[in-house]
């Protein structure tokens, strides 16, 4: 057996591969072709590829996160401008409720007496206080007199002379002599009812005989309808074509 077919052991044959690869690096690359497949040398193609994909990818979250950034920049300023507009549309019903609340005290002018004749069954009735009434002199010297003497104190006095209706009548049942109290509004609310009843609760001190507190609007909520009937104030609501 010459020297050039005998053969060697493995750990001879494979180290003397590797002594002639580095003394010949050209021959790599053909012992690679020759030792791997071709799904091996399209590897580092393929990862190049895939590199590049991520860092398309990465790209693309990077503009989404900016995108979603803008988004939410832009979702914060419309919070704000529908806080705004709830709080323009708050002023606007309140305005408008205020406009209807003058606009039916004005019109209860014409119509407080036979209202309340009508509704809470009263007879000889005569308006102390109103918007476009005159005060009574000695209206207002009784409850300047009360105040006084400690009968009433400084805001039952405020209350009886913000009050926006003040009537004296009887009872047609018993001719009893009453105060009414009316607190008018378009739309009847819980501080139009405390306010009526203040009233009624100060007048009836003042001259000692019973006061009706009496709310005349529009509208009134089914909760402060029972808040009304738990202090004992008489609603009168008004239609539109009713109130003209």
């Amino acid at each position: 057996m010459t020297e050039a077919t005998r053969k060697l052991d493995p750990d001879s044959l494979v180290g003397r591969i590797i002594a002639e690869l580095r003394a010949n690096p050209e021959a790599q690359a053909l012992l690679l072709r020759a030792l791997l497949t071709g799904e091996f040398l399209g590897m580092p193609t393929r990862l190049a590829r895939v590199e590049a994909e991520v860092r398309a990818i990465r790209s693309d979250v990077d503009v989404l996160k900016q995108d979603v950034k803008v988004l939410k920049d832009d979702v914060k300023v419309l919070k704000d401008d529908v806080k705004v507009l709830k709080g323009d549309v708050k002023v606007l019903k309140d305005d408008v409720g205020m406009l209807k609340g003058d606009s039916l005290e004005a019109k209860m002018h014409r119509r407080i007496r036979s209202l309340l004749c009508q509704r809470l069954e009263l007879r000889r009735l005569r308006v102390v206080q109103g918007p476009f009434s005159d005060t009574p002199a000695e209206f207002a010297d009784a409850v300047d007199d009360a105040f006084a003497a400690g009968a009433i104190d400084e805001p039952g006095e405020t209350r009886i002379h913000a009050t926006d209706y003040i009537v004296s009548a009887q009872r047609r049942s018993d001719r009893a002599p009453v105060m009414v109290a009316v607190e008018v509004s378009g739309n009847i609310g819980q501080r139009d009812i405390s306010r009526a009843r203040a009233s009624a609760d100060a007048l009836a001190t003042v001259f000692d005989r019973d006061a009706i507190p009496v709310v005349v609007g529009y509208s009134i909520h089914d909760a402060d309808r029972r808040r009304a009937s738990t202090v004992d104030v008489r609603i009168l609501q008004m239609a539109m074509a009713e109130a003209a």
